[in-house]
């Protein structure tokens, strides 16, 4: 009877291994999201095929100047090729074009004078959306009307 007490007294404590593990578990998760999640970059735009060379339809200048971006009374013809050259918001600017249709080629560049070039092709109809990304640009941001009538 002794000797069956003992045994029951000194068996692993399997509770405690268990938290081990479950720990252990826990730090490998958060390191593989940690990987996973750094694993990308903010500041890399999809690069239209074609468009680093089209010429575009016309050149409009946009002011960024007061940190909100001036689209008011731009609007653009379904499948031209249109350049915004966006003055007054100098840095590192992550712009990106919604709205358009899947496929559709927009490219973005920093200029050497301090200016932003967004470079995309019109969709067929609706709005075209325009969005920096870059932290604390939240106000760079407009629509500009896709006017199917011109």
């Amino acid at each position: 009877m002794a000797t069956l007490l003992s045994a029951r007294l000194h068996r692993p404590h399997w509770p405690a291994t268990r938290r081990r593990l479950a720990l252990v578990g826990v730090f490998v998760l958060a390191i593989a999201w940690a990987f996973v999640w750094g694993a990308h970059s903010h500041f890399s735009q999809p690069q239209a095929i074609g468009l680093a060379a089209a010429i575009p339809a016309r050149t409009v200048m946009v002011s960024g100047a007061v940190g909100r971006l001036d689209l008011s009374g731009v609007s653009a013809k379904p499948g031209e090729v249109l350049d915004l050259l966006v003055t007054g918001a100098p840095g590192a600017h992550a712009f990106v074009v919604q709205g358009a249709q899947a496929g559709s080629e927009y490219l973005v560049r920093a200029q050497t004078n301090g200016t932003t070039l967004i470079r995309f092709r019109v969709p067929a109809s609706g709005q075209v959306g325009l969005l920096c990304t870059t932290p604390g640009h939240e106000n760079l941001h407009g629509n500009i009307t896709v006017n199917v009538t011109q």
